[in-house]
């Protein structure tokens, strides 16, 4: 009779959780994932590609961009691939190879959480100890002299001008 009661509870608080979580706008099916660009490399051996990420309810949620590097056509596998970029929010993204082993993101406004400034093949394939290494550099180029915050120090925001 005991482990129906906490059964009970425990079905109730998750039932709770739930209604409280639908009455505040949270709808776990509503988060969206798309591919934004693919850009292949001048060599034609890889693809750049921005994703952006819509999370959480429209008040309290967001939009992050993040950037892979893959084989040329693979798919990105989100939930093991490393991003070598992800901002929150970005504006402006855009993804340049500017040589076989450099590719540029250019952006307006951004909120970088993660950059890395280099990429090896080995992170998406497996790569033979004899074989030399492929890397990739990263480089960031802002629009402007200021990405993320004013001169007064506050920070710059999509809508500002």
């Amino acid at each position: 009779m005991s482990s129906l009661r906490s059964s009970s509870r425990i079905a109730g608080l998750v039932l709770a959780s739930c209604l409280l979580l639908t009455s505040c706008g949270f709808d776990p099916k509503s988060d969206k994932v798309s591919e934004l660009a693919r850009i292949t490399s001048p060599n034609g051996r890889l693809d750049a590609v921005l994703i952006v990420d819509i999370y959480g309810p429209a008040a309290g949620g967001g939009v992050n961009s993040n950037v892979y590097i893959v084989p040329k056509g693979a798919q990105v596998h989100i939930e093991s691939a490393r991003e070598v970029f992800s901002a929150d929010p970005m504006t402006h993204g855009q993804l340049v190879w500017t040589r076989d082993h450099l590719l540029e993101i250019h952006y307006d406004i951004a909120y970088i959480h993660e950059f890395r400034n280099t990429w090896d093949l080995s992170e998406v394939e497996p790569v033979d100890q004899q074989a030399r290494y492929y890397e990739v550099e990263l480089r960031l180029v802002p629009e402007s002299d200021s990405s993320a915050l004013k001169p007064d120090g506050t920070f710059r925001h999509i809508n500002d001008e």
